[in-house]
């Protein structure tokens, strides 16, 4: 495999069926994602990549000021090398481009960089605890015009408040991205049920979405 990111893929069970791409949260491990792919697409493949720096005991996307503040010289490098990545994992595992990805908490920043960057290869996202407002710079890169985002957060989470979400949600919608959004009044920074039934029924229009809307983005 051509590429720097160790990574899961698990193909889907039709041979036509969509993969979803998956974004750790900082600290953790290509893995942490795919029981929450299998709740929200049943039968959908998966396509997992490791975080590339090292951080906590896990992984992280790119280095940061503080939550939800990402240092913006590693932001733009990272998303040059996940990026280049994804477009060669796409390519050889014969994945269908653009995909759906799906972001935790620090991940969740990368798919919306990644979808403001290279439109190309993600078009469109699920923020899981992570709608944090992109650096003006990222998001002005024009790719989210149109974008299909779903951001979902907890009313009692300590690193993604209501407020911040707001915020990001906000962000979205300025640079072009057709948000949609959730919050689970008694959650904090996690995953919940009635959060994954949200994404369940917003992820098939996405995929639509994205599919219609490829030739031309």
């Amino acid at each position: 495999m051509t590429g720097t990111l160790l990574f899961l893929h698990e193909p889907p069970a039709a041979p036509d069926g969509p993969t979803l791409l998956l974004l750790h949260g900082r600290g953790g491990h290509e893995g942490d994602l795919v029981p929450v792919a299998r709740a929200v697409a049943p039968g959908a493949g998966v396509l997992a990549p490791r975080a590339p720096l090292p951080e906590g005991g896990g992984f992280a996307w790119f280095r940061h000021h503080r939550i939800g503040v990402p240092v913006q010289a590693s932001l733009d490098e990272e998303i040059g090398r996940v990026g280049g990545w994804l477009e060669a994992a796409l390519a050889e595992l014969g994945v269908r481009a653009p995909v759906v990805a799906v972001g935790f908490s620090n991940g969740g920043m990368m798919a919306g960089a990644l979808a403001a960057a290279r439109p190309d290869l993600v078009g469109g996202c699920v923020l899981l605890a992570s709608a944090y407002p992109l650096p003006p710079a990222t998001g002005a890169l024009g790719g989210l015009a149109g974008a299909p985002v779903l951001a979902l957060g907890g009313g009692a989470d300590p690193f993604h408040p209501p407020e911040v979400m707001r915020a990001g949600v906000a962000a979205y919608a300025a640079a072009g991205a057709r948000v949609s959004a959730h919050s689970d009044p008694g959650a904090g920074h996690e995953v919940t049920p009635a959060q994954a039934a949200v994404a369940r029924d917003w992820i098939p229009g996405a995929l639509s979405a994205i599919r219609v809307d490829a030739p031309a983005r």
